[in-house]
């Protein structure tokens, strides 16, 4: 019996139906995806939206470019409500103010990213390469945002052709090899990318990662670390054709290597096997946009299919195990803009749907989530509002054809009030249900095997979060000298998880329940900015307490949250414009964590540095060469966010979690052409 706490929610089209509705040379010679942009960098990379209910973080291709990202954890190092756990692609996992990301909402170009494949390794990664930007709302948000979002969404939005033509262009491409030391990588990248017709282009783009097991700080090299991605990506877009915008896309992404059966922990060699492992992702959208001039009509919609899939085969046995996870659905909106003008009131309604099928060998778990939402914004003088509601209607048919199966409205509401003097004050209430939710791939068939029994607890009811916030953001300039520029923003959260849906196996009876109590996640979130001509400086920081309905702090729970020490980052940058270059230093800590249960041991806190430099030489504006050095003095730690065996456990696994890479040294050279 594999070892496991949670689940997650999956889909396939043939049961539709029945739910209605991986030397710099050897790098560029690989192939590779993905289209690093060698444009000037941009400053302000990470900004506050003041569209949404919560305060959303936007990270930008120049951003995730200048850090030369390979992984989640690099594209989310400085937002400070995201912590990414795991030391390799294979094992990462998202948390948002805690919560972990299989309570959040994570699309790519609004396909579904939710299916939960394996509770100890990653279901979701994609090449940074791709990305125009992500979109991070902490908290459950608007009606608009989309179903599952109880402790928040993530919106990955991909390149166009037309983002990477110079004006003028009708044609182009980039090729960028770049190297690692830490795990000996080398990764190509390459796109290509024109103007087929007016307002109509194509862009393609692959990508090849190797890398070998990384080295600790020491020098200690990490055993089943090392591996092979790959991605592959192909859109369409045509952009403004009249009133018409249309954009296609597939993706295929894949990360595969000798890795432990639980890769977010080390390899042992009895309880923690090494497995051949190969996890896929097959992602197919079709967004379309119309917008004729009128104030009542802006269309939008969307259709996706998403599959995820686990291959494992056990190195010193043979035994092999398939999990995946399928999905698709499609969101139909419109937005409609009357009244006065300097009251801009916008009523979008709309429609959302997503099926899921999860299943491993012949069992499988489906889910299916239709909704319909309203949400209206308006102004009101110096006061901004937001409010709606969904309406989810949700069924989930778990292996043993037991259901759950009910309907529930979620509203929310919000106001931004710009009290003057470049001050602002907002606050915000939001809710969000889940009821179709199944049980991690891997797991389907727990509980249905011969001699087995599953159970699902009579009144099972549907997870539901409620989110309050209050906040406030300040801007100004010429503080402390003429043409500075500076920035403070502070938000209070406070979000209450109610009926997490968790299972447990005892012996040959495995029983769905409802967890009892109220999981909340209460704290702080603060960021201040601060810069004169070239130079930026951030400081970013988050407290929060994740804690059960006992009071005790939730830690490793997978599938729900983890508890860290409070986070610091600090980031300094200055930005040449002759020569065109930037520089940069960020450091990122976390204090100790101390406050945990009677079983749980102390996790130490501990301080990396990084420094990155991007250039592009004066008479070469085509070139872009980029350095960084990160963990400068390799320092030995183990990441907070990262699955952590306490002493006691039996399964005769190293205690601790996995040690987190040392000092790597990062090149690269990208050329537009």
């Amino acid at each position: 019996m594999i070892d496991r706490l949670s689940p997650c929610v999956a889909a396939s089209a043939s049961r539709a139906a029945a739910f209605t509705p991986r030397p710099l040379v050897a790098a560029i010679a690989l192939l590779c995806a993905s289209t690093a942009n060698a444009e000037t960098l941009q400053m302000d990379t990470l900004q506050i939206e003041d569209d949404r209910l919560n305060a959303t973080a936007v990270i930008d291709s120049e951003e995730i470019a200048l850090h030369q990202a390979h992984d989640l954890k690099d594209v989310f190092r400085d937002t400070p409500s995201v912590t990414v756990g795991g030391t390799t692609a294979s094992s990462e996992m998202i948390y948002v103010r805690g919560l972990e990301d299989t309570n959040l909402n994570i699309s790519v170009d609004g396909a579904s990213q939710n299916g939960y494949l394996f509770h100890h390794s990653s279901s979701f990664n994609i090449e940074p390469e791709l990305l125009k930007r992500a979109e991070v709302q902490a908290g459950p948000g608007a009606a608009d945002n989309g179903p599952n979002a109880l402790g928040g969404s993530i919106k990955f939005v991909t390149k166009d052709a037309q983002d990477l033509l110079e004006p003028g262009e009708t044609f182009g491409g980039m090729v960028k090899g770049s190297t690692e030391s830490a795990a000996d990588a080398v990764k190509g990248t390459l796109s290509v990318y024109g103007e087929v017709a007016p307002n109509a282009g194509l862009l393609f783009s692959t990508s090849a990662r190797n890398s070998d097991d990384y080295r600790t700080g020491g020098g200690d090299e990490e055993e089943g670390t090392g591996g092979h991605q790959r991605s592959y990506f192909g859109k369409f877009s045509l952009l403004d054709q009249g009133a018409h915008s249309l954009r296609i896309s597939a993706e295929h992404n894949e990360d595969s290597g000798i890795y432990c059966t639980r890769p977010n922990m080390e390899c042992q060699p009895f309880n923690n096997v090494k497995v051949d492992t190969e996890l896929s992702r097959d992602t197919y959208t079709a967004n379309y946009d119309y917008e004729p001039g009128s104030r009542l009509v802006d269309v939008h919609t969307n259709v996706f299919h998403t599959k995820t899939e686990l291959d494992r085969t056990t190195v010193s046995t043979g035994d092999k195990l398939n999990a995946d996870v399928e999905s698709y659905g499609g969101d139909l909106n419109n937005t409609f803009r009357f009244g006065p003008e300097d009251m801009n009131n916008r009523l979008t309604l709309g429609s959302d749907y997503v099926y899921d099928e999860s299943s491993t060998g012949s069992f499988d778990e489906k889910a299916r989530n239709l909704a319909l939402y309203a949400q209206h914004r308006m102004t009101l003088g110096a006061v901004d509002l937001s409010f709606g509601a969904r309406v989810d209607d949700y069924k989930t048919e778990y292996a043993n054809g037991e259901t759950l199966d009910d309907t529930d409205v979620s509203p929310n509401a919000s106001l931004n009030w710009r009290v003057g003097g470049g001050v602002e004050l907002f606050t915000g209430y939001s809710t969000a249900v889940r009821g179709n939710k199944g049980r991690e791939a891997i797991l389907a068939d727990d509980g249905v095997g011969v001699g087995e029994t599953l159970t699902v607890e009579p009144g099972l009811e549907a997870e539901t979060s409620r989110s309050t916030e209050v906040g406030a953001r300040w801007k100004g300039n010429d503080l402390l000298t003429q043409r500075d520029r500076a920035g403070l923003e502070v938000t209070y959260f406070d979000t209450h998880f109610d009926n997490y849906i968790t299972d447990e196996t005892v012996g040959s009876e495995t029983t769905i329940y409802n967890m009892e109590g109220i999981v909340t996640s209460k704290g702080v979130e603060a960021r201040a900015t601060y810069g004169i001509g070239g130079w930026d400086m951030t400081l970013g920081y988050l407290t929060m307490d994740l804690e059960d309905n006992q009071g005790e702090t939730v830690v490793d729970d997978m599938g729900l949250g983890n508890q860290t020490g409070d986070r610091w980052s600090l980031d300094n940058r200055y930005t040449f414009v002759d020569p065109q270059m930037t520089i940069g230093w960020t450091v990122t800590a976390y204090e100790r964590l101390t406050d945990l249960p009677d079983d749980q041991s102390e996790r130490a806190g501990y301080a990396t540095h990084d420094v990155y430099a991007s250039w592009v030489p004066r008479d070469m504006q085509d070139l872009t060469l980029t350095a960084g050095i990160y963990n400068l003095f390799d320092k030995e730690y183990t990441d907070q966010n990262t699955y952590f065996l306490e002493p006691n456990d039996r399964r005769g696994i190293t205690t601790g979690a996995i040690t987190s890479p040392g000092r790597d040294v990062r090149l690269s050279v990208a050329y537009r052409f």
